[in-house]
Parts: structure tokens; C-alpha cells; sequence
């Protein structure tokens, strides 16, 4: 939403109805920069919020607000859900074992998802405080390590559902590890080479375990392997789900490995008793491996003709029905077969000019909701059109340029009514003044409320705040920027992110303050330095 909604909304509303309020959800990213901060200058604190029970944290960025955060659900008596997702910390002092300590301690907590890290390194200490109450848990980044598991549980002995990534190769071999017997959902990740032997004795101390979900990067189990674990140790599983990856060497035969794999999972156990079936996917020397239940949304590039599945009913066509994305800008300059078909495609990058077979393959952009075009050109607006026109859903429009190329007039003539966000950062070139004009002015322009963008000169910035009326966020570089002593210090690697402190030094967000409405919220992009947010 634009900030000024943002802003009523907690003036006018949110203190008569912050007591019958049950969930709440606050995010910082590109579009809503310092949000949190925002609504704690109106609201002081959580405390009103007395009928909580789910509360959402994304993005913070400051030690202290998630020290703030936890000390106040204390008073959240019934809160059940807390969730800290992509929270990337600037202070190198931040004490995860006092927030971890925290809120193992809230007295009704049943489900937290921990997203945390210091400047990029995740990790994850263990509680020192029981929980009374905590029964799902998901730690994202973070790898704990099997001692580490056992002592996690010994301070969260209600657990009923774990998801972490994990390393089997642990050192520390002086422990027996514990009986988890309230354990009945496990999702695991592993990315290291994989010891065998250290996974099994986790899984056969999991014995109510009913839903099991693997993902294995690097490693490899084939389907006898897996039959003899789920035998041995899993009576009661009901739901297995499957991913694993293996990178052959170049003197491997890789349709030799790929019989192999798929035929060590044809027995009556995954067949008949379970119908369990995997299916595999062969990208250059590389083989996916994955339970048909677990869908994979998006390839860079797919060998067609290189599925393989154990289900009778399975085929190509449905494993591409269920693609909705395409990251790889070369994907349609490969050959496909005629009958291949991507009806349900949602994130597109397409490299122009668009080749001859794209439109067979792809019967519908219905579904579209974000396009990445690469290499326009005004030739090839005739192509850009007809995209535009058969993506009735399209949100978002994001042009890219390899090369500095001059701004192409007719990319101004395009319309396209469901368009509210577009994203010209990496065009590879700086608008001037003319140019921003004409883009204000334009359909896409009218209609944009997120603009991404190189400029020549501050003073378009204002220009685009006054002109565009529906604009609720810019994300802006300007060429005519003074040195920024923030910039130098990340150059060098000393600071990724600008402290507060340069920021109310610098030239730029100063002029920004003097000459935009004091309404607007201005900073530093914290991810790009040389980029500014301005919320409107």
C-alpha cells in the first residue's frame, strides 16, 4: 500500500481496533522501507494488541526493534504464531541466544518459523529455556548439527513438527542421541555429503513419524536404500516426499544411472503398497530425482525427452503443466518438441526477438504475472505488443539491456491496463529529463505504482512524485549524485549497509527531505547503497 495509507490506517483505525485484532503482518522491503519503524512511532508498542495470536516479522533489519518485539509479546497472552522471515541484522554485537531464550519462553507459543541472520551468516543457537508450548518449528538457513537436534529437543520436548536443514557429518560422536517419540513431521535439508549411517539414526529415533519430507543436494539414496529405512524404522509414515540432486562426472554414462535409480524404485513396496512414485529429470550431468508429490516449479533449462517416471499415468506434458516459471532468457532458443505445451506459466524472462515456436509452446499467458523482457529494441515492439496483449494478469514489467543502448521511444506506446509495477533499473541506461517526461506521461506511467529507474538528474524525482499520480513507491539511481562516503566504505568491504548516521550526512536524501513532502520516507536502498527508496 502507499505510505500514506499506511499512515491513516494506523492514525485513524488501528488504536480503536488494535484489541480485537488477532493477526498482524509487517514487512520491510523495496516498496514499504522502514515500515516497522513507521508503526511503532504510532502505536509505541504491541501491548493494545491483547487478542493477537499471529504475528508476522519480515525483513527488520535493527537488533533492537527484535528485542523490542520479543520483550513485548510477553505481554501477547495469546499469541500462538510467530514468525521472523528474511531478517538480515546489521549489528555485529545482536545476542541470538537471548532472542532464541525469549521466545522459548512465551507461555502459549505453538508454532515459529526463524528466519535470522547477522549481515548474511545464519545460525541458530540453542534454547537455554524449555517450552511449555512449542509444538512446529521451522529454521530456515541455519544448519544444526545432530548433537545439536538432540539438545534442541531436550528444550522443546512437545515438538510435533521440525523443519531445518541439516549436517550429517558431525564431529561430535560423544552422545546418544534421544528418542523424539512426539515427533510426527520432519522436513530436512541437507547440502553436505551425506554419512549414511548418522541420517538413520535420526530417523529410527523418529518412530510416530507420519509425514516425512527430504531434500538432498550433492547425495544420493536409491530406492532400495529408502525401502530398508521406511521398513526398519518408519512404521507409521503415511506422506514421503522426495528431492534429491546428483552431479555426474563426464566419464558417467548418465542414461546408465538414470535406469538404475528409477528401477531400484519399482518394487511392490513404492508401486503397489504406497504408490510412492519419483520421477527424474536429466539437466546436463546433472539428475533430479524427486517424488512426483513434490513439484518443482521452475528449471533453467530441461533436456527434453529426459524424463524419466515410475508412474504409468505420469508423462511430459504434465510434468510441464505444472512449471509455472522460466528463469533462463535462452529456454525457447532450444529445440522443443511440437507437442510440449506451458499453459500455466506465472514468471517469464524472454530474450527478444521472440523465436518462431514460443507461441505453440506457450498457449496462454492468462496466468502471467511478472514478464522480464531482455535486448528491446523499437523493432521488436511488435513482439512486446503481442506479449502484453494475451497477459490480461500482468503486475509487473521489468525491461533489461546487456549494453548501454539509447532509450527506445516506442517502449512509451505500450498499454497494458493490469501493469503496476515496472522495473527499468537495469535498461543500462539513465532517462533524462524529455524522457521521464514522456514516461509520466505515457499509459504504463500513469498507471505504475512501483518505478524502478536510472536518472540523470535529481530533479525528475520530483517530477515523478507530482505527475504519477498512482506512484506509491520509486526505487531511483542518480547519475548526478555527489561521491556518497556510505559507497566508499562498501566498495572497500567494510560496510555493506550505511549506517544511520551517514545517511543524515548525505547530500542526496538531504535535497530529497528539503524538496519532497515531509509525508515521504526516504533512504537508502539497503541491498544497492547507490539506489534510493522513497515510500509515498
Amino acid at each position: 500500500m502507499s505510505k500514506r495509507h499506511f499512515d491513516m490506517i494506523c492514525q485513524r483505525h488501528l488504536p480503536l481496533i488494535a484489541d480485537r485484532i488477532i493477526g498482524l503482518s509487517l514487512s520491510e522491503h523495496e516498496e514499504t522501507p522502514k515500515q516497522i519503524n513507521l508503526f511503532y512511532s504510532y502505536l509505541l508498542s504491541f501491548n493494545k494488541f491483547i487478542q493477537l495470536r499471529s504475528l508476522s516479522i519480515n525483513g527488520v533489519r535493527s537488533y533492537k526493534i527484535l528485542v523490542k518485539i520479543t520483550d513485548e509479546c510477553h505481554h501477547l497472552y495469546n499469541l500462538t504464531h510467530l514468525n521472523f522471515y528474511n531478517c538480515s541484522l546489521e549489528d555485529n554485537q545482536a545476542d541470538f541466544q537471548l532472542l532464541v531464550n525469549n521466545i522459548w519462553s512465551f507461555s502459549k507459543l505453538v508454532h515459529c518459523n526463524f528466519s535470522i541472520d547477522i549481515k548474511g551468516k545464519k545460525f541458530f543457537p540453542i534454547p537455554k529455556k524449555i517450552s511449555s508450548s512449542l509444538e512446529r518449528l521451522s529454521i530456515y538457513g541455519s544448519t544444526l548439527k545432530l548433537h545439536e537436534i538432540n539438545r534442541l529437543f531436550e528444550y522443546t520436548n512437545r515438538l510435533k513438527s521440525l523443519s531445518i536443514n541439516v549436517e550429517f557429518d558431525d564431529d561430535n560422536n560423544n552422545y546418544i542421541l534421544s528418542l523424539f517419540p512426539t515427533l510426527i513431521e520432519l522436513h530436512i535439508s541437507c547440502s553436505h555429503q551425506l554419512d549414511i549411517s548418522k541420517m538413520i539414526s535420526l530417523l529410527q529415533n523418529t518412530p510416530n513419524l507420519r509425514r516425512l519430507n527430504v531434500s538432498l543436494w550433492f547425495n544420493f539414496l536409491d530406492g532400495h536404500q529408502w525401502e530398508q529405512i521406511i521398513c526398519n524404522y518408519l512404521p507409521k509414515l503415511k506422506i514421503f516426499r522426495l528431492g534429491m540432486e546428483e552431479t555426474l562426472s563426464f566419464d558417467q554414462n548418465i542414461e546408465e544411472r538414470v535406469d538404475e535409480l528409477i528401477n531400484s524404485f519399482r518394487s511392490s513396496f513404492w508401486i503397489d503398497e504406497h504408490q510412492w512414485f519419483v520421477r527424474c529429470i536429466i539437466q546436463k550431468k546433472t539428475i533430479h530425482l524427486y517424488t512426483t508429490s513434490k513439484i518443482f516449479y521452475n528449471y533453467d533449462s530441461v533436456l527434453f525427452g529426459s524424463i524419466r517416471s515410475t508412474d504409468p499415468q505420469d508423462n511430459q506434458q504434465k510434468f510441464y503443466n505444472n512449471m509455472t516459471s522460466i528463469v533462463n532468457e535462452a529456454f525457447f532458443d532450444q529445440p522443443i518438441p511440437s507437442y510440449i505445451r506451458l499453459p500455466n506459466i506465472e514468471y517469464l524472462w524472454i530474450k527478444l526477438p521472440i523465436n518462431d515456436q514460443f507461441w505453440s509452446i506457450v498457449p496462454s499467458l492468462n496466468r502471467l504475472n511478472s514478464l522480464t523482457v531482455v535486448s528491446y529494441i523499437d523493432t521488436f515492439q511488435p513482439q512486446l505488443k503481442t506479449l502484453l496483449n494475451r497477459a490480461p494478469c500482468l503486475r509487473r514489467l521489468c525491461i533489461t539491456q546487456d549494453a548501454p543502448l539509447h532509450l527506445q521511444m516506442l517502449l512509451f506506446r505500450h498499454i497494458n491496463p493490469s501493469v503496476r509495477q515496472l522495473d527499468l533499473r537495469d535498461y543500462n541506461h539513465y532517462f533524462n529529463k524529455e524522457e521521464c517526461i514522456r514516461l509520466s506521461h505515457s499509459s504504463l506511467g500513469r498507471q505504475c505504482e512501483v518505478l524502478s529507474i536510472m536518472i540523470n538528474n535529481r530533479e525528475s524525482i520530483i517530477y515523478f512524485i507530482k505527475k504519477m499520480i498512482n506512484l506509491r513507491s520509486l526505487n531511483v539511481r542518480c547519475e548526478d549524485e555527489k561521491y556518497y562516503k556510505g559507497l566508499a566504505l562498501a566498495k572497500n568491504g567494510n560496510n555493506k549497509y550505511p549506517d544511520e548516521k551517514i545517511q543524515n550526512k548525505d547530500d542526496l536524501i538531504q535535497w530529497l527531505k528539503d524538496h519532497l513532502p515531509s509525508t515521504c520516507l526516504i533512504v537508502r536502498n539497503p541491498h544497492w547503497i547507490n539506489h534510493i527508496l522513497i515510500w509515498i
